[in-house]
């Protein structure tokens, strides 16, 4: 038996657009200067290209905040966001859970108000949902995201993959990726599976990587999405790590 785990947004979603109209939404009730329901086109363009830096909801909020109004420059980011965005709560008083809940809120009020204009910020990528519903079909698939769950399950509905709930772990579960892999691992049904993880981000499949009880789960970067070149070029230098394309996406 072959069980896939599968990253969300940059392996099966790409969501950079919307990600970034929603930062800005919640953003602007925290810096009343960002006026207007879109953020300008030239803060658009540079959030979709940093896209890859972030790892969860709270800092999309927090990467506009840098475009917006640090002088931090794109190589800055790239080398230190984590820093800068410790640097931005400080500052600012936000604590992290803040962040998250105006971010989900305000994911919550633009699917209310206009669903369909939030669904259509969204794109899959080429072939994916049927891959993945052909999967489904042959073996157990598992979504671990650090998505909030409702905004996940709602867009994989809205293209006619009404994903099986206890088989998508969200933000909420408060689980890291690595926990949910021993959790499923320790289970009877799946005690002889091969575990397959497809990511997009390599610091993810790294710390997987260096988890001795989870030295049998095979680890796939995904070409597409949020990857970077770097992050390519070192994948394909460790010979743990195999680099996939949407071609050979879920073949085993």
């Amino acid at each position: 038996m072959d069980l896939f785990a599968l990253d969300f947004d940059g392996v099966l979603c790409d969501s950079a657009a919307e990600t970034a109209v929603s930062a800005w939404r919640a953003g602007a009730r925290l810096w009343p200067a960002w006026t207007g329901a879109e953020p300008p086109p030239e803060f658009l363009a540079r959030f979709v290209r940093q896209r890859p830096v972030i790892e969860t909801g709270y800092q999309t909020v927090l990467l506009m905040y840098l475009i917006a109004e640090s002088q931090a420059s794109d190589a800055d980011i790239e080398r230190d966001f984590v820093g800068l965005c410790d640097q931005a709560m400080a500052r600012h008083g936000l604590p992290r859970e803040e962040l998250l809940a105006r971010f989900g809120e305000t994911r919550d009020r633009w699917m209310a108000d206009n669903l369909q204009d939030w669904l259509g910020r969204h794109r899959f990528y080429p072939g994916v949902i049927e891959k993945v519903t052909r999967r489904l079909q042959a073996g157990p698939v598992f979504i671990l995201t650090t998505k909030q769950e409702r905004f996940a399950a709602a867009l994989l509905a809205a293209h006619g993959l009404p994903f099986p709930p206890e088989r998508l772990f969200g933000l909420e579960r408060g689980l890291s990726k690595e926990q949910v892999l021993r959790d499923l691992r320790g289970r009877a049904e799946f005690a002889h599976a091969r575990v397959h993880l497809v990511e997009d981000r390599l610091e993810t499949l790294l710390r997987v990587q260096n988890c001795p009880d989870l030295v049998d789960v095979r680890l796939y970067l995904a070409d597409w999405g949020y990857t970077t070149r770097s992050a390519l070029a070192t994948a394909r230098a460790n010979p743990r790590l195999q680099v996939c394309s949407l071609n050979t996406f879920l073949d085993v």
